[in-house]
């Protein structure tokens, strides 16, 4: 092989290497926009995702949000009371009248808490005319609502929506306590508000696994 042809060999493989060098480099770089344009993706839809609830509590901060919110799951808190004690004489389940009396007890040792604080913080109770007054009262007659749908059933007519809206009314719950222990003042609220995500979540799975082993979900 003569010199010439040794120096053109030579330059080709330069090339051939120069340019596998740079399509790796785009190429890399590509991945890494599919992967930032995912993560923008899911980012997109989890906030797209989260509830009207989840997005009113968690613009709050500080007193603010621990106000409402004890203005708020006191009345929601009464109202699962409400379910629940409709539970104890009308559902057919033992399992579920168990999970009633539970939310009776557990709900209501609550309530008397967040009214305890309420007062000891100098908060407004759940009436008034400010605007989380207001969104206590509209939590009031919803839960109102969902009592007097049951109120009517008994036996699997009455398992299957308790637990429908039972289920419902836990989520709007998290919903509510989610943002709870990065924005609320007082270390109470956090602590209830953990509390409160960590229960429901399974009492919600529970429920999930019994509309399946019961045939609810038809």
């Amino acid at each position: 092989m003569n010199r010439k042809t040794i120096l053109t060999v030579g330059v080709i493989v330069i090339l051939a290497l120069i340019g596998g060098g740079v399509y790796m480099l785009n190429r890399g770089n590509t991945h890494n926009d599919m992967n930032g344009m995912n993560h923008d993706m899911q980012s997109n839809q989890t906030s797209q995702n989260e509830s009207e609830t989840y997005k009113q509590y968690a613009a709050l901060k500080g007193e603010d949000y621990d106000k409402m919110f004890l203005a708020g799951m006191i009345a929601h808190h009464q109202g699962a009371v409400d379910m629940a004690n409709l539970a104890l004489t009308q559902a057919k389940h033992s399992e579920l009248k168990t999970m009633a009396q539970n939310i009776v007890n557990a709900q209501t040792s609550e309530i008397s808490k967040m009214t305890a604080w309420q007062k000891d913080w100098g908060y407004p109770a759940s009436s008034g005319d400010n605007m989380m007054d207001h969104s206590a009262m509209g939590m009031e007659n919803d839960m109102a609502t969902m009592t007097e749908e049951l109120k009517k059933l008994t036996g699997d007519a009455f398992d299957k929506k308790f637990i429908e809206l039972m289920i419902e009314h836990h989520q709007q719950a998290i919903d509510m306590a989610r943002p709870g222990e990065p924005n609320a003042q007082h270390q109470e609220v956090k602590t209830l508000t953990k509390v409160i995500v960590t229960d429901q979540t399974k009492e919600i799975s529970q429920m999930k696994a019994w509309q399946k082993d019961w045939g609810y979900n038809n």
